[in-house]
């Protein structure tokens, strides 16, 4: 046994108050002798006998009340854990969560990373002397603050103020194999696990229904190794159960010519209880704001609005979307990069070219791609750059430097066109397959033979709409394809004024083919399927006026624009990253010897080299738009790239405190709210176990029995 206050067992020492006065209490007995005296000895000796015994009993009970009193605020522990070997050092590796929801406030309003390092300094502080700490930030992937245990814990408290709390949802499995592959190089037999965190309900709630982790697996297989790591769960409530989020931010093409209208859906999340209603919504482009919107979004539910826009200049373009009202305000804004482009090659190849204008099976794409080439204003351009090949003569070479091709008017090929067109996507480009008004499916897909799993569907015939029926029209509810989001806004073009009276019967084929566009017959319109880094888009309607109104509707040259433009950009490097990322950047030759000056949301500039043909950005710490620009300055060379926290952390919910004991039962581990509790924690298992409770019990008890004595004593009927 020891004591946590030894200084106070010397009040001790206040039992010889009660027996300095017994012993000056003491009466002188004269013994008087006369005659009957002798009847009453025996009497007499018996209750002198009896008396004494109680005297006795009195005075041990006075001296044993300030003995245990002293005890009781002396703190004694039962330390027979003491004996293990090396228990008075230990080991302690710290799993702390730098996720973006540990900035929600606590409740004194600071955020709840900021009580975590203020408590972890605490902690390392009250490690015995010689034990080693190691910090492991688990918010996106485990990244260890000290690469080994330091012993240095004053250093390792001040390392903690430069962690910002912005990186994404918790990794389990890696941060709990990365916390036993540091357990294993602890340098102590003691060792503990502390994970601090806010344990967000949307990271742990699959651990606490039951998931496995072999990580955590391995953990419990150690249940009889004395070395056995120690799980502590260390959370810290926050008070945010109110949160809007703007999740997504979605663009119907990235890449788009001057004065051409891009489509922006935007979705928002209520993570609450409580309905918002008129919530503004703002537009901004490159920082100034265009316009705003108005939304009522119901409890725990999601609401979408959509915005489009147009630039006049080349370059690279940001689009912002923020909302108001909400007093958690840093997932309030999401960020979007626009590419404004000079030129796009598009390859054609026309299987049944036309003797006169607009016969051919592609002269309708081919004017709704370049519907400027004739015009005499030179400030008009086309973003599309066309050039029309012979599908049966096709080489590879013949589409170097193309981004999109557009396959149309096909009924038979010459053996070598699947291949080529293979390897085209394959690589990077996109295709569109616009089948022959007369080609046979038989032949159809027997030509294709080994290249069938290429296609997104199958022919499987035709359809016809007799004259005394109603064509089919699109289906038009709400678009969710990023390619015609455009077409969400009235204002965009009215697609269901389309009227389809034959169509291919298409049966989609692969997994990962999906129908991006219906008819209200629910047969498929558009099919696409991702192959390689490409993608290939089939059409069930050849572009003939007997098939459909299609090609004569005002709308359907942004309709054609944009179907290409989703097709160029599938090989183009995102301009939209996560917080916590570490972007990485195409260069071209001339710019693989030039340095690069990196500015981000704040204006902080900082200097970086490119690696070969390629720039790595550091980890993107803030949400907002970056600036990558190389030093010659020049304006056109100047990139953007846009950071966004990520929508999983938004869900702000906390495991509650039924939840937290459930999770540490599950774990085999401990679990405390705040540092006085991890501490009585960490006390009793390091020291041992306080035992000044049973002790204060029998203090009273004694104080009771002392006084029932006494009375019993001097009591009248006694005497």
């Amino acid at each position: 046994m020891s004591f946590l206050t030894p200084i106070l067992l010397a009040g001790a020492a206040a039992f010889l108050i009660p027996l300095i006065i017994h012993l000056l209490n003491r009466r002188r007995i004269i013994h008087v002798q006369w005659g009957a005296m002798h009847l009453l000895h025996e009497v007499l000796k018996q209750k002198k006998r009896r008396s004494q015994i109680e005297q006795w009993l009195l005075l041990l009970t006075r001296i044993a009340i300030p003995i245990v009193l002293a005890l009781c605020l002396a703190r004694p522990v039962l330390n027979a854990l003491n004996q293990l070997p090396g228990f008075g050092k230990s080991s302690l590796i710290v799993l702390l969560d730098d996720s973006y929801s540990m900035r929600a406030p606590t409740a004194d309003g600071t955020p709840a990373s900021d009580h975590a390092r203020a408590d972890l300094s605490r902690i390392l502080a009250d490690l015995p002397r010689g034990s080693d700490a190691q910090i492991i930030r688990i918010g996106g992937t485990p990244r260890p603050l000290n690469t080994a245990p330091s012993t240095t814990l004053d250093l390792l408290s001040s390392d903690l103020t430069d962690i910002p709390a912005v990186q994404g949802p918790v990794s389990l499995q890696n941060s709990l194999q990365s916390a036993l592959a540091a357990a294993q190089k602890a340098g102590n037999p003691s060792k503990e696990i502390l994970i601090v965190s806010d344990f967000q309900k949307s990271d742990w709630s699959s651990l606490l229904s039951g998931a496995s982790l072999p990580a955590l697996d391995a953990l419990t297989n150690q249940k009889d190794d004395p070395s056995k790591p120690h799980l502590t769960l260390y959370q810290l409530p926050t008070q945010l159960s109110e949160n809007l989020a703007v999740t997504a931010a979605e663009l119907s093409a990235q890449l788009v010519a001057t004065s051409q209208p891009v489509a922006l859906k935007v979705r928002i999340q209520n993570h609450g209880k409580r309905p918002w209603q008129d919530i503004p919504v703002h537009l901004e482009a490159d920082g100034a704001r265009l316009r705003t919107a108005r939304i009522s979004i119901p409890p725990d539910g999601e609401a979408s609005l959509y915005f489009t826009q147009a630039f006049d200049s080349l370059g690279d373009h940001a689009l912002t979307v923020r909302l108001e009202g909400d007093t958690f305000t840093d997932d309030n804004a999401f960020h979007t990069i626009v590419q404004v482009r000079d030129q796009l090659p598009v390859v054609l190849l026309d299987g049944a070219p036309g003797s006169s204008p607009l016969t051919g099976a592609l002269d309708f794409f081919n004017l709704a791609l370049t519907p400027h080439l004739g015009a005499s204003v030179p400030s008009l351009r086309d973003l599309i750059l066309t050039r029309t090949i012979d599908p049966k003569r096709l080489k590879e070479a013949d589409l170097a430097g193309a981004r999109v091709v557009i396959l149309g008017g096909l009924e038979r090929s010459n053996g070598s066109l699947f291949p080529i067109l293979r390897k085209f996507v394959e690589n990077g480009g996109g295709l569109l397959i616009l089948p022959a008004e007369n080609a046979d499916p038989l032949k159809w897909q027997s030509e294709l033979g080994k290249e069938a799993p290429f296609l997104p569907a199958k022919i499987t015939g035709q359809t016809h709409i007799e004259n005394i029926d109603f064509p089919a029209r699109l289906q038009t509810s709400r678009f969710t394809h990023p390619a015609l989001l455009y077409f969400n806004d009235p204002r965009s073009g009215r697609l269901p004024d389309g009227e389809f009276q034959h169509w291919w019967k298409l049966d989609p084929q692969g997994d990962d083919a999906r129908t991006i566009a219906s008819l209200d017959r629910g047969v498929p319109l558009l099919i696409e399927r991702p192959l390689g880094r490409g993608l290939i888009i089939q059409s069930a309607i050849p572009l003939k006026p007997g098939w459909s109104n299609l090609p004569l509707q005002p709308w359907f040259v942004p309709l054609a624009q944009r179907l290409t433009a989703w097709l160029a950009t599938q090989d183009t490097e995102s301009s939209a990253h996560l917080i916590g990322t570490s972007p990485t950047l195409a260069l071209s030759d001339s710019q693989t010897t030039q340095p690069f000056t990196l500015t981000d949301p704040l204006g902080q500039s900082s200097a970086l080299k490119p690696e070969s043909a390629t720039l790595t950005l550091p980890a993107l710490t803030q949400p907002g738009l970056y600036q990558i620009k190389p030093t010659d300055a020049d304006p056109k060379s100047t990139r953007r790239i846009a950071a966004n926290l990520d929508p999983a952390e938004s869900n702000l919910t906390p495991l509650a405190p039924a939840e937290l004991t459930d999770l540490a039962t599950r774990l085999g581990a401990q679990s405390a709210t705040d540092f006085d509790s991890y501490q009585r924690l960490d006390r009793s298992r390091r020291l041992g176990i306080e035992v000044w409770q049973p002790l204060l019990l029998a203090l009273l008890a004694l104080l009771f029995f002392e006084v029932l004595l006494q009375q019993h004593i001097t009591s009248p009927k006694r005497r």
